[in-house]
């Protein structure tokens, strides 16, 4: 639980948030160096807490560019040797600066990547949001799972990815595809987004819309839909625990086949360049939300309803509703709100996300054609 976690002073990633590129600690190791015993939650408290850490990211800002460095240290302390990717984008007419982080865990396939990403910005600083769900949780996953796999033998090329300006129009991952030379196109065999992968009721995973294609930004040729990687999370899931910590969820008529999702998040760039995709998310489909059950309303909590009818799992009045059961981009996304409402929630799910996706990187040659 929160409350029992990171009453530490910042971490060394923190303090040289300026400095990035010249800091070290001669006692990096294999085994995660300063982050030897860190664990997502350690990792979220660092991104998203408003005291203890950073907390809202917002894109195009100074505090974006220090949850970058923060990134750059902590990947550095793990082992790795990150990279940034510098961009630019342009809104109402004004130029912003931005960047993503990656870095690499090699395969015993060269030519087959798998790559795992996750944003780091945030939104909704205005309602008291500082982007612990949204998305703390999936950058604070997959620091946990980068760590897990150092030493470990896998069969592909693992690529973490951690794409900034999501939340403005998903220009850090748009970018990072757009510019990816042809060769590394042809060896990424799918990609898993992890976009909120705690918070909401239940934990789905998803594959790509095939009712109708997502929009691209170029061509449509080779877009990929298929429940492929989807499929292949599920079975590391049930191959883990016995069980399924996953969920498909229902039809969304007019909208979405079972476990199909729309083009909100980074997921998005790959499947139009004809790249499976899996998207990792707690939400709830149940709920008869602002625009049907199609998962954007995330928990049934009374506390996220002005008023909510549980006969209709949704709002009593939906003309005087206000916060349809979202947590995200509000000011319940805050590390304080979630462990107050859903003691334990927020650090289980990701303890549950990490522990798949171990298991489902380290057999990928099992699980992917």
């Amino acid at each position: 639980m929160f409350s029992e976690i990171n009453t530490r002073k910042l971490l060394p990633g923190l303090a040289c948030l300026m400095l990035v590129t010249g800091c070290s600690n001669n006692n990096d190791s294999n085994n995660g160096g300063a982050n030897a015993n860190k664990t997502a939650d350690d990792f979220l408290v660092d991104l998203a807490h408003p005291t203890k850490g950073i907390g809202a990211r917002v894109a195009g800002t100074e505090s974006e560019r220090k949850a970058e460095a923060y990134l750059l240290a902590e990947i550095k302390s793990l082992g790795y040797t990150p990279s940034a990717q510098a961009f630019t984008y342009h809104e109402s007419d004004t130029e912003f600066n931005s960047s993503n982080v990656f870095f690499e865990k090699a395969g015993t396939s060269p030519d087959k990547i798998l790559v795992l990403g996750a944003h780091y910005d945030t939104t909704g600083e205005d309602h008291g949001s500082t982007g612990a769900t949204d998305n703390g949780t999936g950058v604070a996953a997959l620091l946990e799972v980068a760590k897990r796999v150092k030493d470990k033998t896998l069969p592909y090329t693992l690529r973490f990815v951690f794409f900034g300006a999501e939340e403005v129009g998903l220009y850090g991952s748009y970018y990072y595809v757009e510019n990816l030379p042809v060769e590394d196109l042809g060896k990424i065999v799918g990609m898993v987004n992890y976009d909120t992968v705690a918070g909401g009721d239940y934990l789905y995973v998803h594959s790509a819309n095939s009712v109708t294609p997502y929009t691209c930004k170029g061509a449509n040729q080779s877009y990929a839909a298929g429940d492929t990687l989807r499929m292949a999370m599920l079975n590391a899931s049930i191959a883990l625990e016995g069980d399924n910590d996953f969920l498909i969820h229902p039809e969304v008529e007019g909208e979405f086949l079972p476990g199909e999702t729309g083009s909100w998040s980074d997921h998005v760039a790959f499947a139009c360049r004809g790249i499976p995709i899996a998207y990792v998310e707690a939400t709830n489909f149940d709920i008869n939300g602002r625009d049907g059950k199609n998962g954007y309303s995330q928990t049934v909590n009374p506390q996220f309803w002005t008023c909510f009818d549980e006969a209709t799992i949704g709002s009593c009045d939906k003309d005087a509703e206000e916060k349809w059961g979202e947590i995200w981009h509000s000011g319940g996304d805050r590390i304080d709100v979630m462990e107050s409402v859903f003691p334990g929630r927020v650090s289980a799910q990701m303890a549950r996300t990490v522990d798949a996706t171990v298991e489902f990187v380290s057999s990928a040659d099992y699980y992917l054609p």
